[in-house]
């Protein structure tokens, strides 16, 4: 008996594996990013081991944070050097040819000066190309590169008890100046404001897509692009992960990277395009 295609698809899809980690136990919060200076991996990755963190940061209290197996050990050494309170704040960084501290310094617009002597070097100091530098970073001071693109629909965000910009901001991925802006607010506290309009982040590869196509009906799981052997949409979900998204749909977070313009950091909201397999 022939089989049908979309089952032959379906069958030959290979899902990931399970990911094994090490787990630590926190009572400090940190930037996943200076996790990922210490454990040498990408920030993705810990993203991935970490499916409860809606952000880029561990709440404050204790936390369970998991690490790429065999590392903690790594994680725990390289953490030392890094006061408690600064670990939402500081980086390590290496060293790469021709970098200098000043060049360092301008990269991650703090001074020679305190690079200097958070590493108890001169400030004339020559740097090894491979070394790790500590970088020490004011509060509040991080810079990206990376442009972010938004989706063109208006959402509505239901404000609740205790919720401020700053707290909405690391809930959305969504810039606090970016949300005053879209609701001509001033500072930072939203007491007697009841919804807040907001457009979510979206990956870049979605974004180019809802500009070109007509929209269509929402198809919610694989079996409807086996069908159609179309790709799907798929809208992030608070806790959501490259991996459990691919789990979800048969296929892998390679698969889902490559189409999305190799999007490492998924949001709540974000629009994804799911490749037929």
């Amino acid at each position: 008996m022939a089989k049908n295609p979309a089952q032959y698809r379906l069958n030959s899809i290979v899902p990931d594996p399970e990911l094994a980690y090490d787990t630590v136990k926190i009572n400090y919060p940190l930037d996943l990013r200076l996790v990922a200076d210490c454990v040498g991996v990408l920030p993705a990755e810990l993203q991935e081991l970490n499916p409860s963190l809606l952000r880029m940061t561990t709440p404050r209290g204790r936390f369970e944070l998991h690490l790429p197996a065999g590392t903690s050990e790594k994680y725990q050494a390289a953490i030392t050097a890094i006061p408690p309170d600064m670990r939402l704040w500081w980086r390590y960084h290496t060293v790469t040819p021709g970098e200098t501290l000043m060049s360092v310094a301008r990269t991650y617009h703090t001074t020679v000066k305190a690079i200097a002597g958070a590493n108890q070097l001169e400030n004339d100091a020559d740097v090894d190309a491979g070394a790790k530098l500590i970088i020490p970073i004011a509060p509040g001071k991080h810079t990206s590169g990376d442009a972010q693109t938004y989706a063109r629909r208006l959402t509505i965000y239901h404000v609740r008890n205790n919720d401020t910009v700053e707290t909405v901001s690391e809930n959305l991925g969504i810039s606090p100046t970016t949300i005053r802006r879209w609701n001509r607010l001033k500072g930072d506290s939203l007491a007697g404001r009841k919804v807040l309009y907001v457009h979510l982040p979206v990956s870049p590869t979605a974004a180019a897509t809802d500009r070109t196509q007509v929209s269509k009906p929402k198809r919610n799981n694989y079996l409807a692009s086996e069908r159609s052997g179309a790709p799907v949409r798929h809208t992030v979900k608070p806790g959501e992960t490259l991996y459990s998204s691919a789990t979800n749909y048969r296929t892998s977070a390679a698969a889902i990277k490559q189409t999305n313009a190799h999007v490492a950091t998924l949001r709540p909201g974000m629009v994804l395009v799911v490749p037929a397999q």
